[in-house]
């Protein structure tokens, strides 16, 4: 059965967004965006939830990988984002980019069926919602938190949605040149 890791950029008080939704306190340094490039690369497909799939998809789609004006880790990431699967959850039809299609049925039912398809590990990439309910029923493998070293003081936390205590077990940590600390738990 493929892993199913999540994978999310956090302020030092566990946001993931301002109050608004916005990520413009967020400026990577390369050695993390050339994390997050060696995880899309990785990744036989991505579960993203659809708020995060239309931010990403508003730069990551459109970008001109043969401009050499746009930084070589930047087109590197355009070009693994673009070639890996992506399944959106939603409850509506958002528009969707190539190689993206709306994840079917109830949301549990289809992750879990997608894990017992052959692949490579699944990237997951959404808020808080989708996020607990994939804690909830058992399918996360894997928890990669990117700490940075801002604290907003407000804005949308990324485990609020949980109802329940998350016990974790450290597997890992690396620190980045910017400050930011990558902490990687199992549940």
């Amino acid at each position: 059965m493929r892993r199913l890791d999540f994978y999310i950029i956090l302020t030092a008080d566990g946001l993931y967004a301002d109050p608004d939704g916005g990520l413009g306190h967020y400026e990577p340094a390369e050695d993390e965006h050339t994390y997050a490039n060696g995880l899309v690369h990785d990744a036989g497909d991505m579960v993203i939830g659809r708020v995060m799939y239309e931010v990403m998809t508003e730069y990551w789609d459109v970008v001109n990988v043969a401009d050499p004006a746009v930084p070589a880790v930047e087109r590197e990431f355009a070009t693994f984002w673009r070639e890996t699967p992506k399944h959106v959850v939603s409850r509506g039809r958002p528009g969707l980019g190539p190689r993206a299609t709306v994840l079917e049925g109830e949301v549990v039912e289809a992750v879990r069926r997608l894990k017992e398809q052959p692949g490579g590990d699944i990237l997951l990439g959404c808020g808080a919602d989708l996020l607990a309910t994939l804690t909830r029923a058992g399918l996360i493998d894997a928890y990669r938190l990117l700490m940075t070293p801002t604290v907003l003081g407000q804005g949308k936390a990324m485990f609020g949605a949980l109802d329940t205590p998350l016990r974790l077990r450290l597997t890992g940590t690396r620190t980045f040149s910017s400050g930011s600390v990558l902490l990687e738990y199992e549940p």
